[in-house]
Order: C-alpha cells, then structure tokens, then sequence
C-alpha cells in the first residue's frame, strides 16, 4: 500500500475513532508483536484499526488475534511482500471487556504498529 493510500485510509478511519471516544497507542514490533489487555473491570473498548509502517520493505505475515478467557481467535490475518505500510479495519465490532487481550503479532518486526480504539 503506498503512502497515499495509507493516508487516505487514516483519514478515514481516525475520525471515527474520535467521535467514537476513540484513542490512539503506538507500539514497537521489534519483539514481532504486541498484546494489549484491557486491565479496566467496568469499561470496554473496540478496535478500529491497526497501522503498520515499517522502517524498510519489509515480507512476512501479520495476525491480529482476541484473546478471551483463554481462548484465541483470529480477526485477520494477511501476507505480504515488499510493503511499507499495512491497514487492517475491523470489519464489525468486536468488544473487549476485562481481562480481554488483543494481539497483534508480525514475523517483520522492523516497524511500528498503531492500534486504534472506540471506547465503550
């Protein structure tokens, strides 16, 4: 995906993530991934989206993945060859409530990940 593109897609994404109550993390992939629990017993949030740019071209696989009282499922999953940059939108909401783990791994891990949340 080139850079324009990529910033069409943030443009469109990061408002509804705003109005929503949304918020922004960015994490490090050098340890080929992130895992983000919700710690918060009486609040709930969704993902929007996940942003991935990577410092050079990079080929591998990227999953992001619920965890949810222990057990794991896929909401997406994608190859890539040659890429800088990677976008996955949530295709519906998927809450997560206490103790619920979003992770988000890649076998690239020269980049940075950005999730984005609606909260609930």
């Amino acid at each position: 995906m080139n850079a324009v593109l990529l910033g069409f897609v943030v443009a469109l994404v990061l408002p509804l993530a705003a109005v929503a109550g949304g918020s922004a993390a960015s994490f490090r992939l050098d340890a080929g991934g992130v895992a983000i629990t919700n710690t918060q017993a009486n609040s709930s949030w969704a993902p929007v989206a996940v942003l991935v740019k990577f410092d050079a071209l990079a080929t591998g696989t990227l999953t992001v993945r619920r965890v949810s009282q222990g057990n794991a499922y896929t909401l997406g999953c994608c190859t890539f060859a040659g890429s800088t940059n990677l976008v996955w939108v949530a295709d519906c909401e998927y809450p997560f409530g206490f103790g619920d783990v979003l992770v988000i791994s890649s076998t690239a891990t020269n980049g940075v990940v950005q999730l984005l949340t609606r909260g609930e």
